[in-house]
């Protein structure tokens, strides 16, 4: 005959099977989670950056715009230079110059009376938002323009390039050409960006998919 349990033996299988539910409700999503982590998010669609920052001959006296007595102030956005190998220190690494594509277009500037190129490089990076994007330090050193460049992706790609160069006139007074512009970027395009003393040429190439 079939065992009769007491009411203490049925309230304690009921207590198991109560405390196996709730550990299963909690298991399950820890295991999303595990699952989630090790899939990982997904990817930013990376994008190869390459650029050309150059001078151009004076400008005239009729050119409205005229340098500035003050260096604009620092990007509050975390920016490093380049990087000459793929180390895994911070800032992007560089590209080989045999990998420039805007290669003949910085040489006729360079060969131009009276324009100068002041720092040519090409990167690869991810197309992140603009609150994580990293900027690029430009320190060329001596005379030469310097400044940030950043390349984010929201629901386009746009670039922004804030530039000064101080002049070297003897005066008392320091002055400063400044270049600083916001673009929205087309990949796979060469841009321009103009300025009476300055010039910027940059191309932007998909390397992933971007959905």
């Amino acid at each position: 005959m079939p065992r009769e349990h007491s009411a203490r033996e049925v309230s304690g299988v009921v207590n198991r099977f109560f405390l196996i539910a709730i550990g299963l409700s909690l298991c399950i999503p820890v295991l999303a989670l595990a699952q989630a982590d090790r899939q990982g998010p997904d990817p930013a669609p990376r994008y190869r950056v390459e650029m050309v920052i150059f001078t151009q001959p004076p400008v005239g006296e009729q050119v409205e715009e005229l340098p500035q007595t003050e260096r604009p102030p620092r990007s509050g956005t975390l920016a490093w230079p380049l990087r000459r190998d793929a180390s895994g220190q911070l800032g992007y690494p560089r590209l080989d110059p045999g990998e420039h594509r805007l290669a003949t277009a910085a040489r006729r500037l360079a060969e131009a009376a009276g324009y100068r190129v002041h720092w040519h490089a090409a990167w690869e990076q991810p197309g992140l938002p603009a609150d994580a994007a990293q900027a690029v330090a430009i320190r060329p050193g001596g005379s030469a323009p310097s400044g940030t460049v950043r390349l984010y992706r929201s629901r386009y790609l746009h670039f922004e390039v804030s530039l000064a160069q101080r002049l070297a006139d003897g005066g008392a007074e320091a002055r400063y050409w400044v270049l600083e512009a916001s673009r929205r970027m087309r990949s796979g395009e060469t841009h321009y960006i103009d300025h009476p003393a300055l010039g910027v040429i940059v191309r932007v190439d998909p390397l992933t998919a971007a959905e």
